[in-house]
């Protein structure tokens, strides 16, 4: 009777011995080597392990390292998620995970470098070239550089003299007093390209005045035209303070809207309003941009001079503007960025606003 039963116990294990060999296949479907039941079982018990280990480790959660495979460990989840972690110190070999997450790393893009400030900028200056010249009783218009937005005039008489800048055969003029001291003072040509009017004012009696002479030019103005340029509203030279200043603080600037924005906060944190200036300024007043910033003090026409005359000389086109506001007839700037976009450092100065806008002229 005991024969037969291990005879029993020998067919039952013949039987059963396929069914604790099983078989791994391949992503095709292919069959591969057969892996036996107690290595089978191991692997099962390292990834138990593996994630009673991770749960109790700072980090890492469990459910990922449950999610590891029998090839070699791997997480089923995308590289990416850990490689955003920080790492961790280890005193096991590196595992493939880790090599993974060393090249993904070493992949990816360089930090860009610093961008370098921009080059220093040298103002730029108008000019009496002589090429084109109108020239009668003692009046005197160089145009020969009107193509940049500018002519310039002198006087060498002794009246009183009025210049006034017609445009396309209007009726309306921009108005400019000068001396009679023979020296070129610079005016704009700020409507661009077209048929321009000079007409020289002699003063003959009281606040009547008589026309002297008058002469017509036509202008192709390109680029920002008189944007760059100083004139008579906007005066300063190379040697300027103001310009010394402006190239200090836009010494490091990476982009013109850097500049603007220093040149911006330097004005309306160090320029105060002028009060008693104010109430006492007489018709045909000019700013000097030099006393403006020595001063520390101006009116709203000596903080749009400034502004415009500090972003001119870093090669900013800017306009003077004069117009109406919310506040009453005041002067700000436009400064091109791209467009031109409004700059009011009188009322920045003071943390105010100054309302609405409505340009009338630009200097």
């Amino acid at each position: 009777m005991r024969k037969y039963k291990y005879l029993f116990l020998v067919f039952l294990l013949v039987l059963l011995l396929p069914a604790c060999t099983v078989r791994d296949t391949d992503l095709t479907g292919s069959v591969s080597s057969p892996v036996s039941a107690s290595a089978s079982s191991f692997i099962s018990s390292a990834a138990s392990s593996a994630a009673s280990a991770a749960a109790d480790s700072p980090g890492v959660e469990a459910s990922e390292a449950a999610s590891q495979t029998a090839e070699g460990g791997e997480s089923s989840k995308s590289p990416s998620s850990w490689v955003s972690r920080a790492p961790r110190e280890s005193s096991a070999a590196p595992s493939s995970l880790a090599v993974s997450s060393m090249t993904i790393a070493s992949s990816l893009p360089p930090m860009a470098a610093p961008t370098k400030p921009m080059p220093p900028v040298t103002a730029k200056m108008p000019q009496a070239s002589g090429s084109a010249v109108f020239s009668k009783n003692g009046a005197e218009v160089d145009y020969s550089n009107a193509s940049e937005g500018y002519i310039m005039v002198r006087y060498s008489g002794s009246a009183a003299m009025k210049i006034l800048v017609y445009f396309n055969g209007g009726s309306s003029y921009y108005q400019y007093n000068i001396a009679g001291n023979g020296a070129y003072i610079t005016l704009p040509l700020q409507n661009g390209s077209g048929a321009y009017r000079v007409r020289f004012m002699e003063n003959v009696s009281g606040n009547s005045y008589a026309e002297l002479c008058s002469t017509e030019l036509n202008a192709d103005v390109s680029g920002s035209g008189y944007a760059l340029y100083p004139n008579q509203f906007v005066d300063y030279t190379r040697s300027s303070a103001a310009v010394a200043k402006a190239k200090s603080l836009c010494a490091n600037a990476t982009s013109n809207a850097q500049k603007v924005e220093a040149i911006y906060r330097f004005i309306a944190g160090n320029i105060k309003y002028d009060y008693a200036k104010a109430k006492g300024v007489k018709a045909g007043y000019l700013p000097n941009v030099d006393s403006t910033l020595s001063s520390k003090k101006g009116i709203c026409f000596d903080y749009a001079s400034l502004m415009a005359a500090m972003c001119r000389s870093q090669g900013i086109p800017t306009r003077l503007v004069m117009g109406t506001t919310g506040a009453g007839y005041h002067a700000w700037n436009e400064v091109y960025l791209g467009g031109w976009k409004r700059y009011d450092s009188t009322f920045a100065a003071a943390g105010q606003s100054a309302g609405y806008y409505t340009a009338e002229k630009y200097y």
